[in-house]
């Protein structure tokens, strides 16, 4: 495995989950996802990579029924953080069987064992193991969730905070956010207001954009597509430097593997200008 092989992949918790039913998961989606990733693997097109996922429907509703998302404040708040782990573990573990079933060595993580927190943002971590199976080969597979936080006892850690650090720490040649639209709209494809799609966003812009879109956060634990673009502030320089960020959709079939091979596709680049 060498730095200039690495693809981080966020699979985001829309495009795994439906985020309108509580618990609800697209296996249709997650079987797809996890063939076109091994057809990547085997034409070449993927050498070193990681998946993190975001939590959707598993993750958000129990965060946010029993508050975990403001820390900790007492130790009856205990209990209802572990059954929120083990609800998510339920999505963990079936991607991590899906992904196996293709053939791709998945090497289930969680990152609750690998940082620690500060005011919600990842403050210290510990990849030694992760890069260690990386370097075999493997395909560490890594999800949203609960970390300690040296100010609020713990806190939400999202999978976009994790996949930016990553991306960083192991020097990754390619960051690729997956959702269940074509990339980033001007405002919410999904209000039925008309929304224009964004081809390229210039990361020096992103402020800018996203005091314009105004996206409410009220129902999502990790703040949408908000917190996704806001997350990439810490690696602007990355991408500067070379850094590929993209966003595109993989609820449709092929876009992932068109955009590997160099071709067309409908998705949005994160450039620096």
């Amino acid at each position: 495995m060498t730095a200039k092989d690495l693809i981080v992949l966020k699979l985001g918790g829309s495009l795994l989950t439906d985020k309108s039913t509580a618990y609800k998961l697209k296996d249709n989606v997650i079987k797809a996802i996890a063939t076109e990733i091994k057809e990547c693997i085997d034409l070449g097109l993927i050498k070193s990579l990681v998946i993190v996922h975001g939590v959707g429907s598993f993750g958000h509703p129990p965060v946010l029924k029993y508050n975990l998302h403001k820390g900790f404040r007492n130790k009856e708040q205990l209990i209802s953080m572990s059954k929120t782990q083990q609800i998510v573990n339920e999505l963990r573990k079936t991607i991590a069987i899906t992904f196996l079933e293709e053939g791709v060595p998945i090497n289930l993580i969680h990152a609750s064992s690998m940082v620690v927190g500060n005011k919600m943002l990842i403050a210290d971590h510990a990849f030694t193991s992760l890069k260690g199976f990386l370097s075999l080969g493997m395909v560490p597979l890594i999800g949203g969730d609960m970390m300690y936080d040296k100010s609020m006892g713990f806190s939400v850690c999202s999978g976009d905070q994790i996949a930016v650090v990553l991306s960083r720490v192991l020097q990754a040649k390619q960051l690729i956010f997956a959702i269940d639209v074509l990339g980033v709209y001007d405002k919410d494809p999904k209000s039925g207001k008309h929304a224009q799609f964004l081809r390229e966003i210039n990361i020096n812009e992103i402020e800018q954009l996203l005091s314009k879109t105004k996206e409410t956060t009220k129902n999502d634990a990790s703040g949408k597509m908000r917190g996704k673009l806001l997350s990439l502030a810490s690696i602007k320089d990355q991408i500067q430097e070379g850094l590929e960020v993209v966003i595109l959709s993989m609820n449709r079939k092929g876009v992932l593997k068109n955009y590997l091979k160099g071709e067309e596709s409908e998705l949005t680049k994160v450039i620096y200008n």
